[in-house]
């Protein structure tokens, strides 16, 4: 979390964070707050209940109100959310895309939640800048095995050939845990 809070924190924009699960959501929403940095907002189903709740977000959101949005993948989905990211990237910059526990692209993108596939795509065509660049995207996990982090490298498009794009342990020897 270290990584991708500091990096936005230091970078100009905004910083959307894609996590598998409500409770991780509500949790670096409030790790953040109780650091001082209050311009962070999950978004998530409860929200949607309350029509007014929900149009008020967008409103936030459109007016780039938020240092940090966080979401679940299924939130790339519904086209209205979609639109206003298309409406906050003309007015202010995605520093970065963030997918958290980025194993869950493949250890649950291909089972039960196939919005992990379709990621990459609606990063890459609904984040773009005035200049038509999209985000550079983070995945970034602690728990996967090799043939996993080959496939989220696939699933999100992400070119292992060069040394910028993907930066992994030497080893993945966990010294510091003991059993």
């Amino acid at each position: 979390s270290l990584i991708y809070q500091l990096s936005g924190l230091l970078m100009p924009g905004i910083t959307i964070v894609i996590d598998p699960i409500i409770a991780l959501i509500e949790d670096q929403v409030q790790g953040l707050k109780e650091h001082g940095i209050d311009r962070a907002i999950g978004i998530y189903g409860n929200m949607t209940k309350d029509p007014n709740t929900m149009k008020y977000v967008l409103s936030e959101i459109k007016k780039s109100q938020f240092h940090f949005i966080f979401m679940s993948p299924e939130r790339l989905q519904i086209p209205s959310f979609r639109e206003s990211l298309n409406q906050l990237t003309q007015s202010s910059l995605v520093n970065l895309a963030v997918i958290d526990e980025a194993h869950c692209v493949s250890e649950w993108g291909h089972d039960f939640r196939t919005a992990y596939l379709n990621l990459s795509k609606n990063i890459r065509e609904n984040m773009k800048d005035k200049n038509n660049i999209p985000p550079p995207i983070v995945a970034l996990t602690g728990t996967a095995s090799r043939a996993v982090l080959k496939d989220v490298l696939v699933e999100l498009n992400i070119d292992s050939g060069s040394s910028d794009n993907v930066i992994r342990p030497s080893n993945f020897d966990r010294e510091e845990l003991n059993f």
